[in-house]
């Protein structure tokens, strides 16, 4: 092999002194005293390898040299760690990846060294060295495997494949590339979309994906049970955008582009009717909706949309119920001729602030609700004889029984008597329902009172 390796080494340095003009395959064999036979083939396997150029004139063949490539370093930078074995299996090239991933003694010379003589743990297996033996025997071989590493728990893809020198003599290369990364990224892909499949098949709530132009392209089976369907099949056959009773909804939430979350209703009865539904549902049904756009790994605008949704009918129907509800207990509370007050326990007990009360109590007290609301009683009317109402507030929010007060005034000496009938709301706050009184008392009973009288809350009538 040497001495093939030492002709071309002559060629091509007598090819280098006269690469402005070239030399023919006479004129290199006349300049190195060699056979011109042998040196046409010399200059054929360089020609073939990309070491010389060569151009015809005639009958004649004019060579040149081309660059030369350093292979070696190349050989010794690719990522790869690569062997080349001789047609004995021995080392016949190694690169730097080679070295260093082995951990090979950087002052050890291996070239010449029986390839299964480094006794390396990868290549150990029976089944890789019958494979390299293939290989040099000329037979079917694999030509790809992925190997462990045990003790790093490395994954290599290895690849085999023949080679053939420059001088014609059989090789083998065995190329590894670390996988591991890679292998256990698709390891936790596969994981994901295992657990995002069980999920999308066993969550309780309806998961839907369409298309940006509102074709239904998968649905749990939540969002089958939620319409009422028995298979994906009756629900593809209508556009998304037709599932709410809200006209273009959710096509704005799609030109919005970021996730939101709504209510939309379903007419189950217009969707039988009008588009052929085969739902076992019918009347109106409310969904909270959360959608969000799937936008492409590339970026750009999103293709596809997702809405995941809950059957809130019931709930919605409190509400209305309960909005109907506070609606007329508000209207009552304004709009009733008697004065009513909320308070509020205050101090554990010991006290009571305003909470709440209508126009008729803000006539009565002669005070605005503004200034009244959130302030203690007896910090606003401090004329009131406050033990004996703590007495009686404190027994009607104990025992849960009503209370009545002789008539009051909440200035001493001045302002209007007010009768009061306290009672507990279910929220533990004091109601206290007020009635004037200043006409019905008269004369006959001596209301007012003379000014030296006390008109206290002891007084039982």
């Amino acid at each position: 092999m040497n001495e093939y390796e030492e002709k071309f080494d002559l060629i091509i340095d007598l090819l280098e002194h006269h690469a402005t003009t070239g030399m023919t395959v006479t004129a290199v064999a006349q300049e190195l005293a060699l056979p011109r036979n042998s040196v046409s083939k010399y200059l054929e396997l360089l020609y073939a390898s990309g070491d010389v150029s060569m151009e015809r004139f005639g009958q004649k063949k004019l060579y040149r040299p081309l660059p030369r490539i350093p292979f070696q370093k190349i050989f010794d930078r690719l990522p790869n760690a690569l062997v080349i074995l001789d047609a004995d299996l021995k080392v016949w090239m190694m690169n730097e990846s080679f070295i260093t991933r082995f951990r090979i003694h950087p002052g050890r010379n291996v070239i010449g060294t029986p390839f299964f003589d480094l006794d390396l743990p990868l290549f150990a297996d029976p089944a890789v060295r019958r494979n390299i033996e293939r290989i040099r025997r000329s037979q079917t071989y694999i030509s790809n495997m992925q190997l462990i590493e045990e003790r790093t728990d490395t994954i290599y893809l290895v690849d085999f494949a023949p080679i053939v020198a420059q001088i014609g003599m059989p090789g083998i290369m065995v190329s590894l590339r670390d996988i591991t990364a890679g292998r256990k990224i698709e390891t936790a892909l596969k994981d994901s979309e295992k657990k995002i499949a069980t999920l999308f098949a066993t969550v309780p709530s309806g998961i839907i994906l369409f298309s940006t132009d509102g074709v239904i392209l998968n649905a749990n089976p939540a969002a089958l049970d939620l319409f009422g369907l028995q298979n994906f099949e009756d629900l593809s056959t209508v556009n998304a955008f037709d599932l709410s009773c809200a006209p273009g909804r959710l096509e704005a939430l799609i030109r919005n582009g970021q996730a939101d979350e709504t209510e939309l209703a379903c007419d189950f009865t217009r969707m039988r009717e009008k588009q052929g539904i085969s739902s076992t549902k019918s009347g109106v049904a409310c969904f909270n909706v959360i959608f969000t756009p799937i936008y492409p790994d590339g970026g750009g605008l999103p293709t596809e949309c997702a809405i995941l949704f809950k059957d809130i009918t019931q709930d919605w129907r409190d509400r209305k119920e309960l909005t109907f509800r506070e609606s007329r207990y508000r209207s009552i509370f304004e709009d009733s001729y008697n004065g009513l007050i909320i308070y509020e326990p205050i101090d554990g007990g010991a006290g009571y602030a305003f909470k709440d009360l209508n126009r008729t109590a803000e006539e009565i007290l002669e005070v605005p609700k503004a200034d009244l609301v959130g302030r203690s009683l007896v910090e606003i009317f401090p004329d009131l004889n406050f033990n004996a109402l703590m007495e009686r507030a404190g027994r009607t929010m104990t025992t849960g029984k009503p209370e009545f007060l002789p008539p009051l005034q909440y200035r001493q000496g001045q302002g209007k008597w007010i009768w009061h009938y306290l009672f507990k709301l279910s929220s533990d706050e004091l109601a206290s329902l007020m009635i004037e009184v200043s006409d019905e008392l008269g004369d006959e009973l001596g209301w007012p009172p003379a000014a030296d009288d006390d008109p206290g809350l002891d007084q039982d009538s």
